[in-house]
């Protein structure tokens, strides 16, 4: 056993972790330190350290590697691993190991006789059930054990105050009181929660489509984005959930927070120019410019917008929140939220921060401008910079963009209106409540280049014309409205 052990543990060292879609460090190896191991039947079970940060790893002895699953299975030898959560008999065999625990919400599915993956592209695994009866799920499994799991934590608390706009959720499994995965139910979509708008955008361009037809749409996201604040900020007992004072120290460290994402785009920018990483070092020395030229006076106007925060309340909110995070269900005509992971791109501490409620009004915001620019490019037939240019200096989907947005935020204020939420803003000008939503337009719209710039750099020009986008000077101005 202790000889076997140790040829998986050099395998997964040297060769699996560094290649798999949810390894951190990517292309790198780590050494691991193997916190526990378990077999039952096929099933092979790890939890492991790798700096300082705990992952786990389920696998299931396979015939044979299985091509579908790509870098999702490997082989040792003669010996064959595939990553369990893509096996029917992974949900029955995990539930039957030492320290593992099944926390059942709803009624548990039946025997589950097929499944597959939905994605492979994603950092955790993410599996279609179905079960004998034809049910079909998701089960969604996290390789990363973050010591507080925050989208068990809002799915949870979501599913308990009855919200109708998540997956049906049936089950957490729990290993040593961490959450590893959650079934939900799975919901049948025609795509994210920007298809309605980006097919009717795309005609509106061509001349083909009203000016008006999807404003209802962006009402109803409104509404939803209410009645989630609102069940995750009233009536619980847990002050993980609910709304507190906003103090100076929340104020300075959401200003250090844009300098800090300011100064490392710039920094990243010059990097990807000097080795020439892009396929277009004359436009991103451009884009690099104009932040340079602009980037702090536009930190600081904001900065100087987030101290009327002081005295008012933060809660618990979505944190990254746009329409790729949505399924658009044509049936109902309306939006289930499927991911409350937040930004990617934070720190452990700062996911689990509370924050302005209008922050999630502002991520919405930036997700109007995202879906604009790509149908810009569609239409026009252009690259992502000759867009951007088009959006810098005539952008016509402004008008499209500010009636949309318009409904979603006026949708908004009204779903809350009356209700523990608006207690530290009845006495606040509409005009005022609406300026608050600017400083985090300007902090998400920075957020966005950091991770571009990082990930993605041939996107960055997108968040950068994000921080001149007229829409966002009517929220500074807020006589627009």
């Amino acid at each position: 056993m202790e000889e076997r052990l140790s040829r998986l543990k050099k395998a997964l060292e040297d060769d699996y972790l560094p290649k798999a879609r949810w390894w951190p460090w990517k292309n790198t190896k780590r050494q691991i330190s193997i916190i526990s191991f378990h077999e039952l039947d096929s099933l092979v079970f790890l939890k492991f350290k790798a700096d300082n940060q705990k992952f786990q790893l389920p696998l299931m002895k396979a015939d044979e590697a299985v091509s579908i699953l790509k870098e999702r299975a490997f082989c040792i030898g003669e010996e064959c691993f595939m990553e369990a959560e893509y096996h029917p008999g992974y949900l029955s065999l995990i539930s039957k190991l030492p320290w593992t625990e099944i926390e059942v919400v709803s009624e548990p599915p039946g025997r589950i006789v097929s499944a597959k993956p939905i994605t492979l592209e994603s950092t955790n695994v993410v599996s279609l059930l179905t079960d004998d009866a034809g049910e079909r799920y998701v089960l969604k499994s996290y390789r990363l054990l973050p010591e507080t799991n925050l989208e068990a934590l809002m799915m949870k608390a979501l599913a308990l105050k009855k919200f109708e706009n998540i997956p049906r959720v049936y089950l957490f499994i729990r290993h040593e009181e961490q959450v590893a995965g959650i079934l939900m139910k799975y919901i049948e979509g025609v795509g994210d929660g920007g298809y309605p708008f980006y097919s009717h955008l795309t005609e509106y361009l061509k001349g083909s489509a009203r000016l008006l037809a999807t404003v209802g749409l962006s009402a109803r996201l409104g509404t939803i984005i209410g009645n989630m604040h609102k069940a995750l900020n009233i009536g619980h007992t847990d002050r993980f959930y609910g709304l507190e004072e906003i103090g100076f120290n929340d104020i300075e460290s959401w200003i250090k927070r844009m300098h800090r994402y300011l100064n490392v785009v710039l920094t990243r920018l010059d990097e990807i120019v000097a080795a020439e990483e892009s396929d277009s070092v004359e436009w991103m020395e451009k884009w690099r410019g104009l932040l340079d030229k602009n980037g702090l006076k536009i930190v600081e106007e904001a900065s100087n917008y987030f101290s009327a925060y002081e005295g008012l309340d933060k809660g618990r909110i979505h944190q990254d929140l746009h329409l790729a995070q949505m399924i658009y269900v044509p049936t109902s005509n309306d939006f289930i939220i499927t991911d409350f992971e937040g930004e990617p791109g934070r720190s452990p501490e700062e996911r689990i921060a509370k924050e302005p409620l209008m922050r999630d009004l502002a991520t919405m915001v930036r997700s109007y401008h995202y879906l604009s620019h790509a149908a810009v490019m569609n239409v026009y037939g252009t690259s992502i910079d000759r867009a951007s240019d088009v959006m810098l200096n005539n952008d016509p989907t402004l008008e499209w963009r500010f009636r949309n947005v318009t409904a979603m935020v006026n949708s908004y204020l009204a779903s809350i209106l009356n209700s523990e939420l608006t207690r530290k803003y009845r006495g606040l000008d509409p005009r005022k409540q609406m300026s608050l939503i600017y400083p985090w337009i300007v902090e998400r719209c920075l957020y966005e280049a950091y991770y571009e710039s990082m990930y993605r750099s041939e996107w960055v020009s997108i968040p950068i014309i994000g921080l001149f986008d007229p829409l966002l000077f009517s929220f500074k101005l807020a006589g627009h409205f």
